[in-house]
């Protein structure tokens, strides 16, 4: 039984689409960077290459969120305990939302379709919740019967991944 739970996870770094008021900028960062680290860990025969989420943000927060398709607005309000009083999640997309000091600050819509993003978590989890100091990623390729996929795993975990990975 595999221990990591595989989700659609931090495909906004590969996104064509977004809503209004989705920070465009930073999914256009996001894609570059995972895209540009998972090459360079392949060109150097590495297994992945180091992501801070942080060096790549310009706007405070201390924690963050991933929320799967048709999540409502009344459930993001119940999970971060924050009124959220933006749309439900759409059909097809992932929500990425940052929070600082108890209040949204910043939120990116993705489609996970246009590109292959995949994310593992450390253990089960029912959601995707990281804070500041967890804000460290592996990313790497992946290929597989089904093509390619980009992951991103918390780099305290990544020897676990690989192990159960075999």
């Amino acid at each position: 039984m595999k221990i990591f739970k595989t989700i659609n996870f931090l495909g906004f770094a590969c996104l064509l689409f977004s809503c209004s008021g989705s920070n465009r900028e930073l999914r256009k960062k996001l894609q570059e960077v995972i895209i540009n680290k998972s090459n360079v860990a392949i060109t150097n025969g590495e297994k992945y290459s180091l992501l801070r989420l942080s060096d790549i943000t310009d706007f405070d927060w201390d924690k963050f969120y991933i929320f799967e398709e048709y999540v409502s607005k009344k459930n993001i309000t119940e999970i971060t305990g924050i009124e959220w009083d933006g749309t439900d999640v759409p059909s097809g997309t992932r929500r990425m939302l940052f929070v600082y000091n108890n209040k949204i600050t910043q939120y990116v819509d993705f489609d996970p379709s246009e590109c292959p993003v995949f994310g593992f978590p450390c253990g089960k989890m029912e959601q995707f919740e990281f804070t500041k100091r967890e804000d460290l990623f592996a990313v790497f390729k992946r290929s597989d019967k089904n093509g390619y996929r980009y992951a991103m795993v918390p780099e305290r975990c990544i020897k676990t991944f690989f192990e159960n990975m075999q």
